[in-house]
């Protein structure tokens, strides 16, 4: 197994066929984590940028696997600046029952640092919560809606508000 950082400036435009080179020259089992300098929605970032187009590329035609927080890791100085989602991992060939990903909050840098956590035993993870099950009613749940809700009121003024 290859474990990997990898940082990617921001004024470089790396492509589809760079990313692809990287991850290949890893082997068939790796972990890599850093600053990509690439954002998409589908790890977490508010926007998706053309870099992070290119990555998400590779990562699907590879079947790679996106580790994130989901949460902020670049605070910029710059207040011209939106703190975003930089930094995560990128896997292959390792389950995902076995790797845990959690931020730190020890910012020395702009960015906040993320903790890969590889185990031999499966991690446990706490189930996150819903607001429903696969017991739910629907039908009910729908007419306890249609009885309970009153939609003839006037909201014509702030104060109906």
């Amino acid at each position: 197994m290859t474990i990997s950082s990898v940082y990617c400036p921001p004024k470089h435009n790396i492509k589809e066929q760079h990313f692809a080179e990287f991850f290949k020259s890893l082997g068939p089992k790796f972990l890599v984590g850093g600053d990509f300098n690439s954002k998409h929605t589908q790890w977490g970032a508010r926007i998706t940028t053309t870099k992070g187009r290119e990555l998400m590329k590779v990562i699907e035609q590879n079947k790679y696997f996106v580790l994130s927080t989901a949460t902020t890791t670049y605070w910029p100085s710059d207040p011209r600046k939106t703190p975003d989602l930089l930094d995560f991992f990128v896997t292959r060939g390792l389950s995902e029952s076995y790797l845990e990903i959690t931020a730190s909050y020890d910012l020395s840098s702009e960015h906040s640092p993320i903790i890969a956590t590889v185990s031999e035993a499966i991690i446990s993870k706490p189930r996150p919560p819903h607001l429903h099950t696969r017991t739910t009613n629907w039908e009910k749940y729908r007419e306890l809606i249609r009885q309970g809700a009153n939609l003839n009121i006037s909201l014509k003024t702030p104060h109906d508000i």
